[in-house]
């Protein structure tokens, strides 16, 4: 069980990490789960974050490592250019992955067009933003009309 069935959340659909390493235990996936989270997120999780309408790649412990995503502020800072307000990225995006974990998944990410020159923590949220506008109905309101180009593959 992944640490995300603790928790109320809505399978989004997933992301594929065409990694030539196994990133979840005892599994040869590469398709990574994107959540929407339904309850906020009690301090004491250690494998993830996030409050209500946050999104969740990665279901944590028993899964592929999470990154959680704020929700609208993410669409705001990555799409919209709209202003947003914060002291540190943390508060928009956070890894909660180890430095093997991170190592699995860059080699497949950059097989996909990740550069080793941006933060992946950067390029991941912002191909996950775009994808979601892309793929699910709730986000197309933050698109103006046209398909945006995005790295990742999505399976709903």
């Amino acid at each position: 069980m992944a640490s995300i069935d603790q928790y109320k959340h809505k399978l989004l659909g997933r992301i594929n990490c065409p990694s030539t390493y196994d990133f979840v235990y005892n599994s040869s996936t590469k398709d990574i789960g994107v959540y929407e989270l339904l309850e906020d997120i009690p301090n004491s999780e250690d494998n993830f974050d996030g409050k209500t309408g946050d999104i969740i790649v990665g279901g944590g412990s028993g899964e592929a490592p999470a990154l959680r995503i704020t929700m609208p502020d993410c669409f705001d800072f990555f799409i919209t250019d709209k202003d947003v307000d914060f002291q540190h990225h943390d508060e928009l995006f956070k890894a909660f992955w180890t430095p093997t974990q991170s190592f699995k998944l860059c080699e497949g990410f950059k097989k996909i067009g990740w550069d080793l020159n941006s933060p992946i923590e950067f390029w991941l949220t912002e191909n996950i933003c775009l994808t979601l506008i892309n793929e699910v109905d709730k986000f197309k309101k933050f698109n103006s009309g046209q398909k945006l180009p995005t790295h990742l593959k999505w399976t709903a």
